[in-house]
């Protein structure tokens, strides 16, 4: 009796030891987060915009909020005469809503009277001078409350604010620790998840699906692998870096059933240099949020960004860079897609976050530069290939919405005398489609297109408006996301939440002149890490095959621990653009294009 009293109390005391250490690491990472930071405004840049001196290399991320500084008098002790402070006044309130190189954007949040200190060399401090409360929504959280406060003493904590009231707000839900703003617009989140071999369920780790946990003695750390910068574009990784390619006969596995998950033979030792079964075609120290590929003039174009910057590449046994630019709208771009309505004409169709809406860009890649064509389209617009050539030839329009973001109205797009002409869409869509991680393609093989997409985690294929196929809820997982409030004039907030997906594409990959449909997938906790990182665990290419009547599901090579942005087949390879989004313990942000052979 005495064992299993002793075994009982040891269980007891390492589990709240592994809850302390647990929470230890959450406010470790808060407090990293929420660092102050100091800058100055450099110029306006607009109504309320305005653009502050500071980028991600201070550590600075899209909703950051600073405040907007003016120095009080100075605080003097009366014996030693030191200058001690002063009492500064907080005036007015940022929030950073574009992050460049060397500098950011940033537009007013609250009470429009501050604006007018808003000037030229104003001082600004991130994440201090302002209102914070703490909520507990679960209870037992006081420990977590105490240790925040100390750890954010540049905050000024209030005691029975209505966290409406409060310029920061931390609450502690079921789903873990959320910070919002007053507006309740998501800052930062940190998702709750059991130690590995812990055998508890309260916690919040370091694991792969939490925010910026910094690993601790007791709890076992993520391998971290440094990445070596890229020689130079152009060039191929050095063969030590090249894993064996894989074997045709392997490269593609299909399960017995069509609603299982993927394969469990399909397991990665983890994302390092070797990336098991691929080979690197190149890489860049650019985190990626969005990706396409194109076929222009025979060559593999590969479009990427990072939210604010779009460079393009050719694929070939490297990468080479030939353009770069930015969009003609200013905001945060969410997605990329090309538009070739002829021959070698190649436009890109980009997507942004503006003035709380979206916005659409169509830039033409003329030599090495990207031109304005078309400014501020107020439709959400996206390019589609219908033959599998690889040529994007039609381009679709559809309304933006605020409740439901994807509006039901669906256009088809020409461009006459540089601007969008609009007609019917050519063919039949259902209601829930939407534009972003769609594919427009024959699946059955009976020469009519059926519509293919990405929503809420799940694939659907539809012919018409009949739902023939909808598939387990693991696909997509785009690091690509926003946050926004439905109705702003609202007395309470109704916060919505939109992923924008990779497109999946159509291919014939085994040669039986049917195209199957290759998508990306991922699994690990989805809840978004606003402006810190992904919390996807696992990433990989599912396989799609509609035979006799029913579609069965497949995967082309391992699983990796990164988020997945890019996807094209082309030359007998499959290709995928991978990212590290920029890890909360390095702050290292790149991208690798890897392939693997499929026959």
């Amino acid at each position: 009796m005495k064992n299993y009293r002793f075994a009982g109390l040891t269980a007891l005391v390492m589990l709240l030891l592994t809850t302390v250490v647990a929470h230890a690491a959450v406010v470790e990472q808060v407090a990293k987060d929420f660092a102050p930071v100091s800058g100055v405004v450099v110029m306006a840049a607009g109504p309320d915009t305005y653009i502050i001196d500071l980028d991600a290399s201070n550590g600075v991320g899209v909703g950051d909020l600073f405040a907007v500084v003016e120095e009080g008098a100075q605080i003097v002790h009366p014996v030693t005469k030191q200058i001690l402070g002063t009492l500064d006044k907080t005036v007015a309130v940022l929030r950073v809503t574009q992050v460049k190189g060397g500098y950011s954007y940033a537009s007013l949040v609250g009470p429009q009277e501050g604006a007018a200190s808003i000037k030229a060399g104003a001082h600004l401090k991130r994440f201090s001078n302002l209102s914070a409360v703490f909520r507990d929504e679960t209870g037992g959280h006081e420990a977590m409350y105490a240790a925040l406060r100390r750890a954010l003493p540049h905050l000024e904590w209030q005691e029975g604010m209505d966290a409406a009231a409060a310029q920061l707000a931390f609450n502690v839900t079921p789903n873990g620790l959320e910070v919002r703003d007053s507006a309740g617009t998501l800052i930062r989140a940190y998702a709750p998840e059991p130690r590995r071999g812990a055998g508890y369920g309260a916690g919040y780790g370091a694991g792969s699906g939490t925010v910026g946990a910094v690993p601790t003695s007791a709890i076992t750390p993520p391998v971290s692998i440094p990445v070596p910068p890229a020689t130079a574009l152009g060039v191929a990784a050095p063969a030590a870096m090249l894993a064996p390619a894989g074997q045709s006969a392997s490269a593609i596995k299909y399960e017995t059933s069509q609603v299982q998950p993927p394969s469990t033979s399909h397991t990665s030792s983890g994302f390092n240099m070797e990336f098991p079964q691929f080979d690197m075609v190149g890489q860049f120290n650019k985190k990626t949020v969005m990706a396409d590929f194109e076929q222009v003039d025979g060559k593999l174009l590969l479009a990427a960004t990072d939210g604010g910057a779009i460079d393009i590449y050719v694929v070939g046994e490297g990468l080479e860079q030939i353009a770069s630019g930015d969009s003609a709208t200013m905001g945060q771009i969410l997605a990329l897609s090309w538009y070739q309505p002829q021959p070698g004409e190649a436009y890109l169709v980009v997507t942004i976050w503006s003035d709380d809406r979206v916005n659409t860009d169509l830039l033409k890649l003329a030599g090495n530069k990207l031109q304005t064509v078309v400014r501020g389209y107020s439709k959400m617009v996206a390019g589609f290939d219908l033959n599998g050539d690889m040529r994007s030839e039609l381009l679709l329009g559809q309304d933006f919405e605020r409740e439901n973001f994807y509006g039901r109205r669906v256009e088809e797009l020409s461009l006459v005398g540089g601007e969008f002409k609009s007609s019917p869409p050519p063919l039949t869509l259902p209601s829930s489609f939407q534009i972003f991680g769609a594919l427009l393609t024959d699946v059955t093989g009976d020469g009519q297109i059926e519509s293919v997409f990405v929503r809420n985690r799940r694939l659907y294929i539809f012919r018409g408006t009949k739902q023939i196929y909808k598939s387990s809820k693991e696909m997509g997982g785009s690091v690509s996301t926003i946050t926004y409030d439905v109705d702003p004039d609202a007395k309470y907030s109704l916060i919505n939440n939109v992923s924008f997906e990779v497109a999946p594409i159509a291919a014939d990959l085994d040669g039986d002149g049917v195209r199957e449909i290759v998508s990306l997938a991922a699994d690990g906790n989805i809840m978004r890490n606003v402006g810190v990182a992904s919390a996807i665990d696992r990433s990989w290419l599912a396989v799609f095959k509609y035979q006799n009547g029913m579609v069965i599901k497949g995967s082309i090579g391992d699983k990796l621990e990164r988020p997945l942005q890019g996807v094209a087949v082309a030359n007998g390879q499959a290709y995928m653009l991978a990212t590290d989004v920029g890890s909360i313990i390095d702050g290292s942000e790149s991208s690798y294009l890897l392939s693997i052979p499929l026959r």
